[in-house]
């Protein structure tokens, strides 16, 4: 019944966060990381400069180290160099590196305390990058009965 509550809740926190829209922009538009989106992140997940939230597909719940959301990123660059950006600037923000894959669907999984960050990138047609960052709490092993 817990959990049923807990899916209620979260749901609920959901539909009333998705009308809302982060740093301030409106919710159709793109826009460039602006001071209160990396005021909102506080250094948690490491941006490139120049790195464009699409607002529409993004929704970050909460602030600083505790935020949890998805944000829906365009990147320019090259696919390798904004792997090895995030591969090499999350650990500096206390993340831990927990497996990689480059590809060309590529994904980094990182932990950090009781989060857990999936990077999943990919290269667009017009020689940019679409990343996708997740945020969401470890899932907690379910303990057995006898």
């Amino acid at each position: 019944m817990t959990f049923i509550k807990y899916l209620l809740i979260l749901s609920t926190t959901l539909a009333t966060l998705a009308c809302s829209s982060m740093g301030g922009s409106s919710m159709g538009s793109d826009s460039t990381v602006t001071e209160a989106t990396a005021k909102q992140l506080s250094g948690d997940v490491p941006l490139p400069p120049g790195t464009v939230i699409k607002q529409q597909d993004t929704l970050v719940m909460g602030t600083g180290n505790t935020w949890t959301g998805r944000l829906n990123l365009a990147i320019s660059g090259e696919p390798q160099a904004v792997f090895t950006y995030f591969r090499d600037g999350m650990p500096g923000a206390g993340w831990t590196l927990t497996s990689s894959s480059f590809s060309k669907l590529s994904l980094l999984t990182f932990t950090k305390g009781e989060r857990v960050a999936n990077v999943q990138m990919q290269s667009t047609n017009f020689g940019g990058n679409e990343v996708l960052v997740t945020v969401a709490p470890a899932a907690k092993p379910v303990a057995s009965r006898p």
